[in-house]
């Protein structure tokens, strides 16, 4: 067992790393200081899983030191450059569509009501269906509609919307409102991953 300990600490790090990516929105936005501890917890297991590892393959040049360090790049590699945000929306999409239409339905019908700023506060049950817990409506009237459920709500990093528009890409540029959009990618029909420099 003794022999296996890095390579299963290197596991470890590899599954705190996925967690911790696929539930960052989430922890940045609503537990900052949870957002903050796994980054510190993988930077050092993973820095002391590396250097132990390359210690024992200049040593005794087995085959699972050599796994360990495989396992450690592929954190690395999965941490930087795989799209988790985009992942989880398509996800989500496909998981919560019904209830996110419920929810349009129910904006369409006046029985959820916009602020003077265009967000409503989504009752207990529909609040997961938006990261911030609200929805912000950008048009709904007989021309089409345009609301937003939030996928990152940024501060000076840009923000992420999934955006339900029923004139496709040229309504969501029409109701752009002083936040420069920056790319749009439809998902499915009138569903677009939309991202803002706010």
């Amino acid at each position: 067992m003794k022999k296996y300990k890095i390579l299963i600490i290197s596991i470890l790090t590899l599954i705190i790393s996925f967690v911790r990516s696929w539930y960052s929105d989430f922890l940045f936005d609503k537990l900052f200081i949870f957002y903050i501890i796994p980054n510190l917890l993988l930077f050092v297991l993973f820095n002391y899983c590396f250097i132990t590892s390359l210690i024992k393959i200049v040593k005794e040049r087995k085959l699972i030191n050599v796994v360990s360090i495989i396992v450690l790049l592929c954190s690395v590699l999965l941490f930087f450059f795989f799209p988790f945000r985009k992942v989880k929306t398509n996800y989500e999409l496909n998981s919560f569509e019904k209830a996110r239409l419920e929810i349009i339905d129910k904006i369409i019908y006046n029985e959820l009501k916009p602020d003077d700023f265009g967000n409503v506060k989504l009752p207990k049950e529909y609040k997961k269906y938006s990261m911030s817990g609200e929805v912000t409506i950008y048009q709904n009237d007989k021309e089409g509609q345009v609301i937003c459920f939030w996928i990152f709500r940024g501060m000076q990093s840009g923000s992420v919307q999934l955006m339900y528009s029923t004139g496709g890409e040229k309504l969501i540029k029409d109701n752009e409102n002083g936040h420069p959009i920056i790319n749009i990618e439809k998902l499915k029909d009138n569903w677009y991953y939309v991202e803002t420099d706010y």
